[in-house]
């Protein structure tokens, strides 16, 4: 009987060892970073009607944020429709937050700047003391 306890407590032992990730933050598991890019994708498939990605999560784009342990930004390129989009590719950025140990979980999702954007806020109100035919 002693042989048969120790037996089963020797048994409770390996099955508890061979889970260890379930309680591990799901960000620090193995492929963490290929489930955060297909939770984005399901992320970005809610915001549109129809959602063909471009890429893939074999060789998924993130970025670890730092000073945020367990956040990260996915990047997702799905084709661009007609009537929404002009038919050009649409870029997401998805930032997402791994510390959970069920499921990554989307905390903000952004359309991607495609172009270059000039930003009007950090122009100087001063007018310039170059004639304008000279800053040409």
């Amino acid at each position: 009987m002693l042989a048969g306890l120790v037996g089963a407590t020797l048994l409770f032992s390996v099955v508890l060892s061979s889970t260890p990730e379930t309680a591990t933050a799901i960000y620090q598991r193995s492929g963490s970073f290929v489930h955060a890019c297909e939770a984005a994708g399901t992320e970005i498939s809610r915001l549109r009607r129809s959602t063909i990605f471009m890429d893939d999560c074999s060789a998924p784009v993130v970025t670890p944020i730092f000073g945020e342990e367990g956040r990260v930004i996915v990047r997702r390129t799905v084709e661009g429709e007609p009537h929404d989009d002009d038919g050009a590719p649409v870029t997401y950025s998805v930032k997402m937050d791994g510390r959970s140990v069920d499921e990554w979980h989307a905390v903000e999702v952004r359309l991607a700047p495609s172009r270059l954007t000039l930003d009007a806020s950090l122009l100087s109100t001063t007018r310039s003391t170059t004639p304008t035919s000279m800053q040409r």
